[in-house]
């Protein structure tokens, strides 16, 4: 059976057991270290003994303030999962150039002939995929806190930033990996239409389809035209609206008499963007549209490069402007997609 990666479903997942991570950050120059652990879905943070604002008049202070701040920013993170993983192979390494080249994307290929009495040794080769060059590019993102949250000792104010810190964070990422894929423009060789068939089987006009059966047959035809392609896939990325019946049509069913084996289908992928409010101004991360999927082909032509992940930095704020400590986050990542090499587009049946 598929492996279903959803908000929901992961969520479900990190109740489960204990986790325990070391989260890195930076204060005043010095790189520091928080552990954080979540025991059935609940994480251990850190209580403030003291007003926000004494938290900042000594070193010791302020590194517990620090140690909240980061997590916060984890538990800000758990409520936006990453959704990407099972696609992208990932790479990390701070010695990362700016950009990559094609062919760093390489995989080997060999082939045993039989050898004949004085004939030449068939030497393998490394062969590169194809796709776009990949970019390290820095983003980051900052938040202040004000004398109004030390005078007031709104520290509900105070997590709300941090929280909203860390989901902005991973929603870019599920964005920067997954927005490659739905925003491509296929050609008609990595397209497939949607697929019409009755409660027979028989192909039929939309009116007179079955939809389940449809989206089973429309599934089927594009596992068809990626292994056709030689370029098998075999996760398939789609909106969340179409849940429960993609999960109908990947499994098996018996529909008037006539049995249906399970779809080859490893891992299903429900995405459906990412808003969020940045003063008065919306940021949209579109997820998948609601008639399309996407069949792929993982790992060999996708890399998340990471020369640094989110780092955190706390400094002394600017009196100017009354405000006590200011926090950016940054991090330098590149993306490596081979879109057309390992996707194939597909048009839903629309239901009757």
């Amino acid at each position: 059976m598929a492996k279903i990666w959803d908000t929901e479903q992961l969520k479900r997942e990190r109740r489960q057991g204990t986790i325990e991570t070391s989260v890195p950050f930076v204060l005043n120059g010095k790189v520091e270290v928080v552990q954080k652990k979540i025991v059935n879905g609940e994480m251990e943070l850190v209580d403030l003994e003291k007003p926000i604002g004494e938290m900042m008049t000594s070193a010791s202070s302020r590194k517990e303030l620090m140690q909240k701040v980061v997590l916060d920013v984890e538990l800000g993170r758990e409520s936006v999962p990453l959704l990407y993983t099972p696609i992208y192979d990932r790479l990390q390494d701070a010695n990362f150039p700016k950009e990559f080249e094609a062919k760093w994307a390489q995989y080997g290929s060999v082939v045993f002939f039989e050898h004949l009495e004085g004939g030449e040794v068939k030497f393998g080769s490394l062969t590169a995929e194809q796709g776009p060059i990949a970019r390290i590019k820095g983003y980051a993102a900052g938040f202040e806190y004000s004398k109004e949250i030390e005078l007031f000792n709104q520290t509900f104010n105070f997590e709300l930033l941090n929280r909203a810190f860390g989901e902005a964070y991973n929603a870019i990422l599920n964005h920067l990996h997954l927005g490659p894929i739905i925003s491509f423009a296929y050609k008609a060789a990595n397209k497939t239409a949607a697929q019409y068939v009755n409660g027979s089987g028989a192909a039929s006009t939309s009116a007179e389809a079955h939809y389940i059966l449809s989206l089973r047959e429309t599934i089927r035809q594009a596992l068809t035209d990626s292994r056709t392609a030689k370029r098998p896939g075999t996760i398939l990325l789609a909106a969340s609206a179409h849940k429960e019946s993609i999960t109908d049509a990947l499994g098996a069913m018996t529909i008037n008499g006539s049995n249906y084996r399970p779809l080859e289908i490893s891992d299903v992928i429900f995405y459906d963007g990412w808003e969020g409010d940045f003063g008065k101004k919306k940021v949209t991360y579109p997820g998948v549209p609601m008639d399309k999927a996407y069949l792929i082909r993982p790992k060999r032509g996708f890399k998340e490069l990471i020369k640094q992940d989110l780092q955190i930095n706390s400094t002394m704020g600017d009196l100017t402007r009354l405000v006590q400590s200011q926090v950016v986050g940054d991090f330098w990542r590149g993306v490596f997609a081979a879109v057309e090499e390992n996707v194939q587009e597909i048009t839903l049946p629309a239901k009757g």
